[in-house]
């Protein structure tokens, strides 16, 4: 009734022979014996009853028929729910189907069945059993049924993983060996290997003494072995020695192991690395040291008091500070009197609420010395807890009576200083070189727009309000004046917390010790604001005149109010050809002659406007300046009125600069813009701006123009066999030779990569008529030659008549782009007239409407997958084969043939687009059903436009790097003849790319559009798929019959597969078979149908 996961050994061992052979034994034995005596159901019961474990019986297929009690405590069921397949429903979800599989295996192979699972009972925790059962054979060798046992084994299962977890957790994070009674190593871990530095291989089959080291005494292993040999566990640190000569230390465990009979069989160690924490210690030991002898260097001391032992230590500082010898330990009474009178209660209340509050105290206070010397000493401490009481005082010491005595007078030297400072406003400022800080007289706040009482930092404050970009400089200056390498002299904006800006003076003496280091800064600052606002005010004005004489373009002249002369800058004495001093009192149309460009008239003077209005008045555009010596130069300019104070204009100054070079290029701009770079003809753009311009002119006045749309033939080809630099010298030459053909008043533009537009001003249909077919003549007669190669290169054109029917450029280009396809599909290297009756004109319209249609089908997934089985005809051909078709679903949910659309996708440029739904939603329809079904091959047709696009292919190729190898190698790309021969070069890399993942590739409508075969040299295909043309007709057709043959022939010699298509009746088929095609498609096999209904239909073939 149970089965193990597969990843347990089985354990029927837990079940002993006599537990289950008091019922399993007897019933077996009892089925064998004679029919005519009965077994004993109640012996049977009596058994089962007794015996500790769950006993169970079922029939022969495997339906319980009896349980005991303690089975049916176990399952947590009744003896009446456990019937039937009732005792299944106890069994954990996850194992069911493992039991019912492991014991329909045990059944079939006659073989005991014995497994752990776990049992879901409902309210009730997790448990895990084992269970085994033995079948029950008649005397005819008939399997009866099963009797088994189960035990309820989940505390078991948990104590031997805790154990396991236990061990597996010593072995990984400690440090673990084995040995064997003479030490000799029998087995190490990892970290064994680490902290040694020897491999395992070094290891094992050598004595332990390998890593002793000569940090320990003979008898400290003497009394260690003396040990284990008791059967005793040993502890201790022990210092090995690494492979490398480095020592390090462990804390070890090692302890005796026994055998089943109680004999020491081997000893086990476990250690943990302790070299850190050894090293730890010998640090504190030389900090220790350390510490004193800084101590006294430093002059600072250390004291402890105890407070439970009401001990006091003092350091060897500390003594020498009391006038004490080293080694003094008075008590804590005495050393508080050492302290002076006034200074006891203070320090007693510190103690106080150090031991009451938790407060530190850091206090200088008098002292009187052993000797009667009156000292001042720092004294902090601080108060030590243990479980919220007070444990201990711990401080140190210091003799500050130099520094106080200091301060002193430095107190004194500062109250005089202010008096002196505090008239002049000059605040002072010190700064403490060695702990970085930074003092301030209360001037220096009043400086800064600061209240007195502002508890900030000042040094803070200073560089808060020092302004950003003084800085670096400020900065700078410290530094150098630290360093020696200049006094400090500086000056520096700040800003108020008004945001207003004051300028700061600030100087700085700084003193050194022996050693000539800076300890200290002493230095003031004062206001200069009022000079720096009236400097900066004149700084303005100079600025101003400045800027205006000069600032304001290149050249400059002044007038007075009269408009004469008075002032040129040197710019303009160039440009105007006249100097300074020749210039003054003439009036400024005598030196400065100004035309308009491109009509050559002169133009207003901008001084006597500017004067007129009294406003500042600039040049119209394109205006020319003609120097006294015939140099013209392009200007810009403006001319402003100079007025005095109260307003009158005194004169006016006039400035302007050189636009040459500028307007050169931005004709030059303009140009490119309307010109195509390649062949230097009007573009696009250009062009239907003029058409647009005719257009009007035509509703205008009714006049007749023309419109050609011309496209090469074969461009492509030349393209790409010989590369694009020669693709681009045909586009030149046969822009000249279009250009000879049509008048200089005519419009010749480059449209595209191989399309040309001609606007034929003043024409009538007939004279454009003969200029087209002049073109059509003259590309029939030229021939490109490139590297010895000649190549045909004919043109269709598309002819239509501007007139006032059409009301837009659009409608225009429409009808000539439609007239030239006509002509492209006539036959080409023609022209093709449009009229409003043109059947051209109705199947484009047509073919419009349905490229709408197609966007909408594919915004709102409206294409529809059919699929059509392709038949191996062979032996060993086994799977589904099939070509995905496409369909689109129609307004009223009815179904529209390919037909009927890809033409107009084809001509408007969608048919990739559609690709690319395909291949999406074809793959996703693989992805789906890959596992369950044996698809073989599932083709998918690409069109030519996507064969011949590059960026097609890279998102095709990043489609299949996502892909798993299982669905690329089920893919097929069909790809038609004439596309693969039309793009070879870019058909033969996709073909590479794509089958470097295993996509495999089908040559479409084989044998329809080459005259040679030559090209299979450079595709890699692997199926052959015969145009169906050849097919339809090939019982009656003798020419369909030998091509076919040829094209099998082809290809067996490329070592590829043929498939037949169009296959329509059994009488192809039957030739087909006859010619050795391996595979075979159409009607008479298989009908399109939608994809989803293509397993079933499968799967009903297979059987």
């Amino acid at each position: 009734m149970s089965t193990s996961d597969g990843d347990t050994p089985q354990r029927a061992s837990r079940l002993s022979s006599a537990d289950l052979s008091a019922v399993a034994d007897w019933v077996v034995e009892s089925s064998q014996r004679d029919p005519q005596q009965d077994l004993s159901e109640a012996t049977f019961r009596a058994l089962s009853e007794a015996s500790p474990l769950g006993i169970y019986a079922t029939d022969a297929q495997g339906g319980c028929t009896y349980t005991n009690a303690q089975w049916q405590t176990i399952y947590g069921l009744s003896a009446a729910q456990a019937l039937g397949t009732g005792w299944t429903t106890s069994i954990h979800p996850e194992d069911r189907a493992k039991v019912f599989a492991h014991w329909q295996a045990c059944a079939d192979a006659g073989r005991e069945f014995a497994m752990d699972f776990r049992l879901q009972q409902a309210g009730s925790p997790l448990r895990v059993v084992h269970s085994t059962a033995r079948q029950i054979l008649n005397a005819r060798g008939e399997r009866t049924g099963f009797v088994g046992a189960v035990e309820d084994i989940t505390e078991k299962e948990a104590a031997k993983q805790v154990n396991e977890s236990l061990l597996a957790m010593i072995w990984k994070h400690r440090i673990v060996s084995f040995t064997d009674l003479d030490g000799t190593i029998t087995n190490v871990n990892d970290a064994f290997c680490a902290i040694s530095g020897y491999s395992r291989a070094e290891l094992i089959g050598r004595n332990h003494r390998l890593i002793k080291s000569d940090a320990h005494p003979t008898a400290f292993f003497t009394a260690l072995w003396r040990t284990l040999k008791r059967g005793e566990s040993w502890q201790g640190e022990i210092c090995n020695r690494a492979k490398d000569g480095r020592l390090y230390w462990v804390d070890s465990i090692v302890a005796p192991l026994r055998g089943a009979d109680g004999a020491i069989e081997q000893y086990v160690s476990i250690r943990n690395d302790i070299s850190l924490r050894k090293q730890q210690r010998e640090d504190l030991r030389k900090s220790q040291m350390f510490l004193d002898r800084t101590g006294r260097l430093a002059g600072v001391g250390g004291w402890e008091v105890d407070i439970v032992a009401g001990t006091v230590y003092w350091s060897d500082e500390t003594c020498r500070i009391q006038g004490v010898e080293p080694g003094y330990s008075p008590a804590l009474a005495e050393a508080i009197n050492f302290y002076a009178p006034e200074a006891r209660p203070v320090i007693e209340k510190a103690v106080q609420d150090g031991m009451t509050l938790g407060k530190n105290w850091d206090l200088e206070l008098p002292l009187i010395k052993a000797t009667g010397e009156r000292i001042w000493v720092r004294a902090v401490g601080s108060v030590e807890f243990e479980k919220n009481l007070p444990r201990r005082i711990v401080g140190a010491f210091q003799d500050i009576s130099a520094s106080y005595a200091q301060r002193q007078v430095v107190a004194d030297i500062k109250n005089r200083f202010q008096l002196a400072t505090h008239s002049g406003g000059i605040g002072v400022w010190d700064f403490n070189v060695v702990d970085g800080s930074l003092v301030w007289s209360p001037e220096m706040y009043l400086l800064y727009g600061l209240p007195i009482t502002d508890q900030t930092g000042a040094y803070e404050l200073w560089a808060r309000h020092l302004h950003p970009d003084d800085r670096a400089a400020a900065e700078t200056a410290l530094q150098d004046a630290l360093a020696g390498k200049a006094e400090f002299r500086n000056e520096f904006r700040i800003i108020w917390a008004d945001q207003t800006v004051h300028y700061i003076r600030a100087a700085a003496l700084v003193e050194r010790d022996a050693l000539g280091a800076a300890v200290r800064m002493v230095g003031v600052n004062w206001d200069v604001s009022a000079q720096r606002n009236a400097e900066a005010e004149l700084a303005r004005q100079n600025e101003l005149l400045r800027v205006t004489m000069q600032s304001i373009g290149d050249s400059v002249i002044t007038t007075d109010g009269q408009g004469r002369v008075t002032w040129l800058n040197p710019v303009a004495e160039r440009m105007t050809g006249w100097s300074s001093a020749e210039a003054s009192g003439r009036l400024l149309a005598q030196i400065f002659h100004i035309v308009n460009e491109e009509t050559r008239m002169p133009t207003e003077n901008p001084v006597d406007t500017c004067l007129k209005q009294g406003k500042i008045v600039g040049l119209a555009n394109h205006t020319l300046l003609i120097s006294r010596h015939g140099e013209e130069f392009g200007i810009e300019d403006s001319a402003a009125p100079i007025r005095s104070q109260t307003g009158e204009i005194l004169g006016v100054v006039l400035v302007f600069h050189d636009v040459t070079e500028q307007r050169r290029m931005s004709g030059e701009m303009s140009y490119r813009a309307t010109h195509d770079e390649l062949t230097g003809l009007v573009n696009r753009a250009e062009f239907e701006a003029r058409l647009r311009r005719l257009l009007q002119k035509t509703h205008e006045d009714g006049s007749t123009h023309a419109l050609m749309y011309i496209d090469l033939d074969q461009f492509k080809l030349v393209n790409d066999a010989c590369g694009h630099t020669a693709g681009d010298q045909l586009l030149q030459q046969v822009s000249k030779l279009m250009g000879d053909a049509v008048r200089s008043r005519d419009t010749l533009a480059r449209l595209g990569g191989d399309e040309f537009g001609v606007i034929l001003d003043h024409c009538t249909s007939e004279q454009a008529q003969r200029v087209a077919q002049q073109i059509c003549d003259r590309m029939e007669e030229f021939r490109f030659l490139h590297d010895g190669r000649r190549f045909r290169v004919g043109t269709s054109i598309g002819l239509v008549a501007v007139t006032s029917a059409f009301a837009t450029t659009a409608a225009v280009m429409q009808a000539a782009d439609t007239s030239c396809y006509a002509a492209k599909e006539a036959g080409r290297n023609r022209v093709h007239a449009w009229f409003d009756t043109d059947q051209a004109m109705r199947e484009r319209h047509g073919e419009m409407q349905w490229t709408t249609r197609i966007e909408q089908a594919l915004d709102e997934d409206k294409f529809v997958l059919y699929a059509q089985r392709i038949s191996a005809l062979g032996e060993g051909s086994h799977g589904l084969h099939a070509e995905v078709l496409l369909r689109m679903e129609d307004f009223d949910g009815g179904i529209i043939s390919p037909g009927a659309f890809i033409p107009a996708a084809e001509r408007f440029n969608l048919a990739s687009r559609i690709d690319r739904w395909v291949l999406r939603n074809a793959i996703a329809w693989l992805e789906m059903h890959v596992d369950s079904i044996n698809i073989q091959t599932l083709s998918i047709n690409l069109s030519g436009q996507s064969v011949g696009d590059r960026a097609f292919h890279r998102q095709v190729i990043e489609k299949l790097q996502a892909l798993s190898p299982e669905v690329c190698k089920r893919l097929c790309f069909e790809i038609t003849e004439t596309a693969a021969v039309t793009n070879l070069a870019d058909a033969a890399l996709f073909i590479e790319q794509v089958r470097a993942f295993g996509v495999r590739i089908s040559l479409d409508d084989f044998g329809a559009g080459a005259s040679s075969f030559g090209y299979l040299k450079s595709l890699h295909v692997d199926y052959l798929k015969i145009d169906g043309q050849f097919i339809t007709d090939l019982v009656d057709d003798p020419l369909d019959d030998a091509a076919v043959r040829c094209f099998v022939d082809v290809a067996r010699v490329v070592g590829v597969k043929t498939v037949a298509e169009y296959v329509d009746k059994d009488t192809v088929l039957a030739r087909v078979k006859a010619l050795g095609i391996d595979y075979a498609q159409g009607f008479h096999l298989h009908k399109p149908e939608p994809i989803g209904r293509l397993l079933p239909v499968f799967h009903a073939a297979a059987v």
